[in-house]
C-alpha cells in the first residue's frame, strides 16, 4: 500500500492495521502458493478493471488510503490469474474468501465472482519470480513469489513470445477437436497403431493426445469447461501443434475418404520432408542463425564426428571374441584371386535354413549366440553413429546423449528390391539407371544417348538396345512406392549419356515438390544421386558422362557418390563379422525418445563411411525443439561439412527399422555349430 496520495487523509496507518491489511496481504501470498502447488498451470483470464472493483468495494473513507499504484498494477495484470481442474473447473489463485479479514471480504468477493465469471484468454509464463512489487519506497504492497521451475525456461524466447505461441496451439488443437469426429480421430489412431504408416511414432503421442481430449470432451455439456480443458492440455503439451502437422494432414486425408494406400503414401511422403527446408537459406536466415547460435553457445555443439565402438554405452549382444579394427587381411598379389582352403566364396550365399523375426532372433538367439556375420547384400542398410567432435559441447539433440546416425541410402532405400518386383532387370547390365520416390507424383525417367536418340515413356527403347523397362505413375502402372528403370544389358554406344529427371505431374507435395534417389550402375561400379524435392514440371539432369568400354564415366556434372565397394569398405554380397549389437542412440539411457524412431544396429568389423559424410552429421528433425527457426541454415551447414575422424570409425555397420522388412542374413555360432538365419522383419 502506497502513502503517495494521503497528504490530508484522515485515514491512518493504525486503521490499516485494524483493517487486517498485513494479514490481507499474508492471505493473498500463501492462498496463491497453495492454489500453485505442484506447479499447477497458470492461465489468463478477460476480466478487466479488478483494481476498480476492489476500490469500489472498499468502505468509501477508506478509498483514498487504498489507493496505491504499486497494488493497481498488480489487480490489474496478475489478480485475473486461475487455474484449472481436471473437469475444467476454474479455480482463482489470489482470492480466498474464507480466510480474507473481515474489512476486505467484499472487496475479494466481487473479485473472484468477476474472475470466475470470466473466460479463459492464454497460459501464463512468468518471467520472474516475484509478481507485484512487495516494497517501494518502504511501503509493503501486495505480490506473492512463483516458484524458480515455474518460470520461462525457453532459451530464445521471451515469456511473452512462449505465451503467444501457446495461444496459436490453443487455436489449432482446438480447430482438429470441432473439426473432426471421433470417428475419423479413431481411423487416424488405428491407422497410426498399425504400424502401417512410415515413421508413425513421431505423431503417436499427438494423436493419443487428441483422442484423449475429444472422448473426455464428448462427455462433456458445458462449452465453457470444454474450452478451459482445451486450455489445459495446450498447458500441459511439450510439443507444438501446427496447422501442417503430420496428424493434421492425415486426418484430413482420411475425412477426405482417400483411398488407405494414397493416405499411407501421402503420410510417407510428407514425413521424409518432416524438418527438411525447401530452399536454401538467405543471408539474413544466416544472420538470424549466426546469433542464435551464438546466444545459446552451441557452435562448438554443430561439429561432429565418427563415433568409436569402445564409446558406445549399451549393447544388446556383443561378440564373445575381442573386437578388431580393420576387416580380414586381404591379398593383393598374384595370388589374390585363389580361394584359401576351408573357405567359400565371398559372393556365395547360402540359403537361410531359419527364418524369423528379429523380436523372436533376440529372445531365443542373441542369449547363447558366440559370434555372428551378417550378408552386407544392402548398401542402403549400411549405417554409421556420429557423435559431438568436442566432448564438453552442449548436445543439440532430442535425447539425453550426444550420439546420432545415418544411413548410406536412407532408411528405405530398396532400389533393387523395387525393380526385380516390378519385373525390371537390375543386374546383368553394361550400364542401367534406376529411379525411385514416394507416393502417386508422376516423375519421368529421360535418356538422351551418345546417337541423340531420346529414350523416355513414349519412346522406350533406342537402336541400340537401350530400354525403360518400368514406368509408373504415367501411362503404365501406378504404384505409391514407384520405380523407373532404363537399362543396356550389352551393346551400349559409347560416347556422351545425360538422364535426367522431370516432374511431369505433381499429385502429392503441392508446391513443394517430390525428392527422389537415382542410381546409376557402369562398369560395376554404382553412384547415386539424392534429389531434392522436384517441383510441378521441373527438370535436373542427375547423371552426364562420358562411356568408353572398360574405363571409369568421366562425370560432366556434379560429382555422385560411389558404390559401397569404394565408400564403406566391404564388398557386397559378403559375410563381416558383427562386433555388437545396439539400438538406435535415441533409445539409449532412462530417458528412451522412441518418436524419433526405433532402430537396430549390427556393428561390424572394419566396415566405416570414406565419403565423410557430408549432409549426414545431423537431420533438422532430430535437432531440439528451439533450433528449428533456423533449420535451412543448419541443413545448409552440415550439406557442406564432412564428419571427422573417418579413419578412426569402429561403430558403423548395418541397421534396420521397426518400420521395414528386413530381409538380413545372419551366420549364427552357438557350441561350433553354425547356421543361417533369416531374420524378415520386426515382429
Amino acid at each position: 500500500m502506497n502513502k503517495e496520495h494521503l497528504m490530508g487523509s484522515t485515514y491512518t496507518d493504525e486503521d490499516s492495521v485494524r483493517d487486517g491489511y498485513p494479514e490481507f496481504e499474508a492471505t493473498v501470498s500463501s492462498f496463491f502458493t497453495q492454489s500453485i502447488k505442484g506447479n499447477k498451470k497458470l492461465f489468463k483470464t478477460n476480466v478487466e478493471d479488478l483494481y476498480d472493483i476492489y476500490l469500489s468495494n472498499l468502505p468509501e473513507k477508506a478509498r483514498q488510503h487504498y489507493t496505491c499504484h504499486a497494488c493497481e498494477h498488480f489487480f490489474n495484470r496478475f489478480g485475473n490469474l486461475v487455474t484449472i481442474e481436471e473437469d475444467g473447473t476454474m479455480r482463482s489463485v489470489m482470492w480466498d474468501t474464507e480466510n480474507t479479514p473481515k474489512f476486505f471480504i467484499p472487496a475479494v468477493s466481487a473479485i473472484q465472482k468477476a474472475v470466475l465469471g470470466s473466460k479463459v484468454i492464454g497460459v501464463f509464463v512468468p518471467d520472474s519470480q516475484e509478481l507485484g512489487q512487495a516494497l517501494t519506497g518502504g511501503w509493503s504492497h501486495l505480490s506473492v513469489r512463483v516458484p524458480a521451475s515455474m518460470l520461462n525456461n525457453d532459451r530464445l524466447l521471451t515469456a511473452e513470445q512462449v505465451m503467444a505461441k501457446k495461444q496459436e496451439n490453443f487455436k489449432v488443437l482446438n480447430n482438429a477437436l470441432t473439426s473432426f469426429s471421433l470417428d475419423i480421430i479413431n481411423q487416424a489412431v488405428v491407422l497410426i497403431n498399425s504400424e502401417t504408416l512410415y515413421g508413425s511414432d513421431r505423431v503417436i503421442h499427438t494423436a493419443n493426445l487428441v483422442k484423449t481430449l475429444k472422448e473426455k470432451l464428448s462427455r462433456i455439456n458445458d462449452s465453457t469447461k470444454k474450452r478451459n480443458i482445451t486450455w489445459l492440455a495446450v498447458a500441459n503439451a511439450t510439443h507444438v501443434f501446427s496447422r501442417s502437422s503430420m496428424f493434421g494432414t492425415l486426418l484430413k486425408d482420411i475425412e477426405d475418404n482417400l483411398p488407405t494406400d494414397e493416405i499411407v503414401s501421402r503420410f510417407e511422403t510428407k514425413m521424409r520432408l518432416y524438418m527438411r527446408s525447401q530452399s536454401a537459406p538467405s543471408s539474413k536466415a544466416i544472420y538470424e542463425a549466426e546469433r542464435i547460435v551464438e546466444k545459446l553457445g552451441i557452435g562448438d555443439s554443430l561439429q561432429r564426428r565418427y563415433a568409436q565402438y569402445e564409446e558406445i554405452p549399451t549393447f544388446l549382444w556383443e561378440n564373445k571374441g575381442k573386437a578388431s579394427s580393420s576387416t580380414q587381411q586381404k591379398t593383393g598379389g598374384v595370388f589374390g584371386h585363389l580361394t584359401p582352403k576351408n573357405s567359400s566364396p565371398r559372393n556365395v550365399m547360402n540359403v537361410p535354413s531359419t527364418v524369423m523375426t528379429w523380436e523372436k532372433f533376440k529372445r531365443t538367439v542373441l542369449p547363447t549366440a558366440e559370434s555372428m556375420e551378417v550378408l552386407v547384400d544392402n548398401e542402403s542398410r549400411l549405417m554409421a553413429l556420429v557423435t559431438a567432435l568436442y566432448p564438453e559441447s552442449q548436445n543439440i539433440l532430442q535425447w539425453d546423449n550426444t550420439f546420432s546416425w545415418y544411413y548410406h541410402g536412407g532408411i528405405d532405400g530398396e532400389i533393387k528390391r523395387r525393380v526385380e518386383e516390378a519385373g525390371g532387370r537390375y543386374e546383368n547390365n553394361e550400364i542401367r539407371v534406376s529411379l525411385i520416390w514416394e507416393g502417386l507424383t508422376d516423375l519421368d525417367l529421360h535418356c538422351i544417348n551418345p546417337h541423340d536418340e531420346h529414350i523416355m515413356y513414349s519412346q522406350k527403347k533406342d537402336s541400340n538396345g537401350g530400354w525403360l523397362d518400368l514406368d509408373m505413375n504415367g501411362l503404365d502402372k501406378s504404384s505409391a512406392k514407384p520405380v523407373e528403370n532404363m537399362r543396356w544389358a550389352s551393346n551400349a554406344p559409347e560416347g556422351r549419356y545425360e538422364f535426367y529427371v522431370h516432374n511431369y505431374d505433381e499429385r502429392v507435395n503441392g508446391i513443394h515438390g517430390t525428392p527422389f534417389r537415382a542410381e546409376l550402375e557402369i562398369g560395376g561400379e554404382v553412384y547415386h544421386y539424392n534429389g531434392a524435392p522436384l517441383k510441378n514440371d521441373s527438370k535436373i539432369t542427375v547423371f552426364k558422362f562420358d562411356y568408353k568400354k572398360g574405363q571409369t564415366p568421366q562425370f560432366t556434372n556434379q560429382p555422385h557418390s560411389r558404390s559401397v565397394d569404394n565408400d564403406w569398405g566391404v564388398a557386397a554380397n559378403s559375410f563381416v563379422k558383427v562386433n555388437g549389437i545396439t539400438t538406435s542412440p535415441n533409445l539409449w539411457g532412462e530417458n528412451p525418445k522412441p518418436a524419433s524412431g526405433t532402430h537396430v544396429f549390427f556393428l561390424l568389423d572394419g566396415v566405416k563411411d570414406g565419403a565423410e559424410g557430408k549432409g549426414r552429421g545431423f537431420f533438422n528433425e532430430t535437432l531440439k525443439p528451439e533450433l528449428r527457426p533456423i533449420r535451412k541454415t543448419l541443413e545448409e551447414f552440415t550439406a557442406q561439412t564432412p564428419i571427422e575422424g573417418s579413419e578412426s570409425a569402429t561403430a558403423c555397420g548395418t541397421g534396420y527399422s521397426k518400420d521395414n522388412e528386413w530381409n538380413l542374413t545372419v551366420k549364427v555360432t552357438t557350441n561350433n555349430s553354425t547356421r543361417l538365419i533369416k531374420i524378415d522383419r520386426w515382429d
